[in-house]
């Protein structure tokens, strides 16, 4: 309702909300190199050392699988500049949160709907589970349910704890991290080009002579799709210092040097790392995986020992990062949502005391993940709990784009962005974002099914919980004002930083 929107007869002063900017705002602390690691953090995660074998499988060749990895590189470039555009135009923290506001009414619903998305469906169980797994196994302990289960609690504990009382360590942190992974990338990727030189234990895979590069190609459009939608979803991130505008040096120019460096980096490394395990690799190894690709490789080229000690560390290394990219930002984006006045105890959420971090946000994020990792039972009802995350992004990152479109088009937006997308750019990754949207209701083969959790129950229950927000604004915002006979009364103050703090004050 447009009406519950602050207008500018309802902006106050500080003082009448009781607003002390120390408390709430965060310094800009942010560089190029900073704003670069927060993207690698969160698109770089296990998923390289295990995706490629399952693209191979679904897409049938070599030939086929590299083009699959360099189509989700374009698609995912284009989202890029899509948030570059958006970014240098909005420059303050919330991401696709204030581009969503921006661009669609009433804002107040789709600001509910947000709260849910971040609270419940961005939370890091699934990348917590995979660092405890492959600490696991670098210790060479056996895992069962509890021990995955508390090494992942206190994998999470670390990242939020060490973002809340410490965050200039946090971030050196994630700096490092960030850097480390690159170079396990390249790492590989070298690792790749001896085994091309022939440094192997086994002998040649023979994987790209010119006659057998395509051969066994898929001719089922479900696995091509699949395969498709594997390697977009490895991309995934690119939004990510969007989320904490507020918090970069100079956000305009920074973004202009971040994004671009972070998508070119990860992009070539992507495709370099599938052509260094197809160096290493034969096709019936990529079949019969049931490890990391990355440790068939190792193991080839380094021998036994070398990929059963080395890889499990990497991997969990890689996965730690991701963890600490996800437990700076979202809890950022709640703290904005504590601003906007419809989260519950907004005025606590909001606060940043004692250590300059948006110390109950964090432990919210916490609080979540921990319910995640423990609430569902181990196996398959397990895995599917946590990895809900995915299509809800593309949902809103669709939105996004759209809105993108509902502003340029609408003049009375006053939409002047200093860097503008190519439409054929904004139509591509609109194209590829409604293809990963459909993609997960169309029903598999038989033979391709897996478990007994049907194949679209993921997506749904995805919609559900962003459907929940609508509730949610429905009985606090309208239902309950109706039966109780009050109106709300947005009171208002704008923080120097772009972002406003508002109150629904109740009047009868």
């Amino acid at each position: 309702m447009n009406e519950l929107e602050p207008s500018a007869t309802d902006l106050k002063t500080k003082d009448s909300l009781h607003v002390e900017e120390s408390r709430v705002l965060q310094e800009r602390t942010i560089g190029v190199f900073g704003a670069v690691s927060l993207i690698v953090n969160k698109i770089v995660g296990a998923g390289i050392f295990s995706t490629p074998a399952t693209i191979f499988k679904h897409s049938g060749s070599v030939g086929m699988t590299l083009i699959i990895w360099a189509i989700g590189g374009l698609i995912s470039t284009c989202g890029a500049l899509i948030m570059l555009e958006l970014g240098t135009s909005m420059p303050r923290t919330g991401g696709m949160k204030v581009y969503l506001e921006r661009a669609f009414s009433p804002k107040l619903l789709v600001t509910c709907v947000y709260l849910f998305y971040c609270v419940f469906l961005q939370v890091s169980a699934s990348n917590a589970i995979t660092t405890s797994s492959y600490l696991l196994q670098a210790a060479a302990v056996t895992s069962t349910t509890w021990r995955l289960r508390g090494l992942a609690i206190a994998a999470s504990a670390f990242a939020v704890g060490i973002h809340t009382v410490w965050p200039q360590g946090g971030r050196r942190l994630q700096d490092v991290l960030s850097a480390v992974k690159l170079f396990i990338l390249l790492f590989i990727v070298c690792s790749g080009f001896a085994a091309l030189a022939g440094h192997r234990h086994v002998s040649d895979p023979h994987n790209f002579s010119f006659s057998t590069s395509f051969q066994g190609t898929s001719k089922s459009g479900y696995s091509i799709g699949t395969a498709l939608l594997n390697a977009i979803f490895a991309f995934h991130g690119y939004d990510n210092v969007n989320t904490v505008l507020s918090e970069v040096k100079n956000p305009a120019k920074t973004l202009r040097i971040a994004l671009p460096t972070a998508m070119g980096l990860i992009t070539v490394l992507y495709i370099l790392a599938n052509i260094a395990y197809f160096a290493a690799v034969p096709k019936s190894q990529f079949l019969d995986s049931d490890v990391t690709i990355a440790a068939s490789m190792f193991k080839n080229v380094f021998g036994e020992s070398a990929a059963t000690k080395a890889l499990p560390a990497l991997v969990a290394i890689s996965a730690l990062g991701h963890l600490l990219g996800i437990a700076f930002t979202v809890p950022r984006v709640i703290q904005e949502l504590g601003k906007d006045g419809i989260s519950p105890f907004p005025s606590i959420i909001m606060q940043n005391r004692p250590f300059r971090t948006p110390i109950v946000a964090l432990f919210v994020h916490l609080a979540v993940t921990i319910i995640f990792i423990c609430a569902p039972p181990a196996g398959e009802a397990f895995n599917f709990v946590v990895k809900l995350s995915s299509y809800p992004s593309t949902v809103l990152l669709t939105a996004t784009t759209i809105g993108l479109v509902k502003l340029r088009l609408d003049k009375g937006k006053g939409f002047c962005p200093p860097f503008s997308v190519p439409w054929p750019v904004i139509g591509f990754y609109l194209a590829g974002s409604l293809f990963l949207i459909v993609m997960p209701f169309v029903p598999p083969s038989a033979n391709k099914a897996d478990g007994q959790i049907p194949y679209w129950l993921s997506p749904v229950v995805s919609l559900a919980i962003l459907a929940l927000g609508i509730v949610y604004y429905e009985l606090i915002f309208v239902l309950l004002p109706w039966v109780l006979r009050y109106q709300l009364y947005p009171v208002a103050v704008e923080l120097s930083d772009g972002s406003r703090v508002t109150r629904y004050r109740k009047g009868f």
